[in-house]
């Protein structure tokens, strides 16, 4: 389905074959699951992230959800869908996600369960969504 049957845009970029997106966002998942399993290299030693404003492990799960959310999108762009259904379809799976991901470290005894976590994980999707949302408006993509 054409999303944007009357927008020019200026530049255009060639689609990646379904199934390099599909392992990218199987990476990006495995990533995520295999890092929420075992501590994150330098989480133990670093407080704070970048200008000392957030914590560190606030930074990777922002940028691990708003990453995982731009990987599904790209994923997913070319189903038959609208492009309101697609991100919104998205958002929903990488919260959701990251919400199961919460539950497992619950069980782990070196883990811990935390709904800041969840928060901040929501926070990266929608930011992934939205950059994937603009991105999309401003590049064309060629099927």
């Amino acid at each position: 389905m054409d999303r944007s049957p009357k927008q020019k845009h200026s530049i255009r970029l060639p689609v990646l074959p379904f199934s390099v997106r599909v392992f990218l966002a199987t990476a990006a998942i495995s990533l995520l699951l295999y890092y929420s399993i075992v501590p994150a290299p330098g989480s133990g030693g670093i407080s704070s992230g970048p200008f000392g404003i957030f914590p560190y492990s606030m930074w990777l799960h922002f940028l691990g959800y708003m990453g995982l959310a731009v990987a599904l999108s790209y994923a997913t762009f070319h189903l038959d869908y609208s492009r309101s259904q697609l991100l919104i379809g998205v958002f929903f799976i990488t919260v959701g996600f990251g919400a199961l991901i919460e539950l497992l470290q619950y069980t782990l005894p070196t883990r811990t369960f935390s709904l800041v976590d969840i928060l901040v994980n929501t926070i990266g999707a929608a930011t992934g969504v939205a950059l994937w949302h603009l991105t999309d408006r401003v590049i064309g993509f060629a099927k």
